[in-house]
């Protein structure tokens, strides 16, 4: 009998890249992928399929953590900038009551040296040094006060942060074993199409049981 030849194996026609040659190129060069891994992936091809879900992965991640990571360099600018003027004017602050102070203990100095001479300008001088200490003393008090005040409320903030913190692993674990997951998922469709097995893919839960706990904790401590 003649030996027949091999049948070809049928491909889909692509219409469109032809007419977008130079749009296939920047896609290659600025995204790293191009249609031929696109071409080789729909074949079958492992490789060209664990190159473009990589990518795709990185994608997400920089999707979801970019705008966070930009953020978070824009508080530390800010948060930077108000500590040292903060820390200026604190600084400013004291070399200015301490002049104060050295002038009052001048003062005063200056008044018992007198004492046996005027004792007249002796009780024009107290008063003033009476006036200055008030001066002085009410200013301490109330640099206490606003000093009590800050400490407390940033030792709040940081309990709050770092109760959330402690909160919130639940849900990045979870989220980075979704994503494991789903790439589980990906490569056994990938790897064996229409006979892939999803069901002995072992899906990871970690908010289960523990969610309503930290809840409950959470209300306790007054969030």
């Amino acid at each position: 009998m003649k030996q027949l030849p091999a049948a070809k194996v049928p491909k889909l026609k692509n219409h469109v890249l032809p007419k977008g040659k130079l749009l296939t190129k920047v896609l290659g060069t600025k995204f790293g992928v191009t249609l031929s891994d696109f071409d080789k992936a729909m074949g079958g091809d492992i490789a060209a399929a664990q190159k473009i879900g990589e990518l795709a992965r990185q994608g997400r991640l920089s999707s979801d953590l970019a705008p966070k990571l930009a953020q978070a360099y824009l508080e530390i600018i800010n948060g930077s900038e108000s500590y040292n003027k903060a820390t200026a004017d604190i600084l400013l602050q004291a070399g200015k009551s301490a002049i104060a102070i050295d002038k009052a203990g001048s003062q005063v100095m200056l008044g018992q040296q007198k004492y046996v001479h005027q004792r007249q300008e002796l009780a024009q001088e107290f008063v003033l040094s009476k006036n200055t200490e008030n001066t002085r003393h009410n200013y301490q008090m109330n640099y206490t006060q606003i000093k009590g005040y800050v400490d407390a409320h940033l030792v709040g903030v940081d309990q709050q942060v770092a109760i959330l913190e402690q909160s919130n692993r639940p849900e990045i674990k979870q989220v980075a074993a979704d994503e494991q997951y789903q790439q589980k998922t990906m490569n056994e469709a990938l790897n064996k199409g229409e006979t892939a097995r999803y069901d002995l893919i072992p899906e990871k839960n970690y908010k289960q049981g523990i969610m309503g706990k930290i809840a409950e904790i959470r209300t306790a401590l007054g969030f």
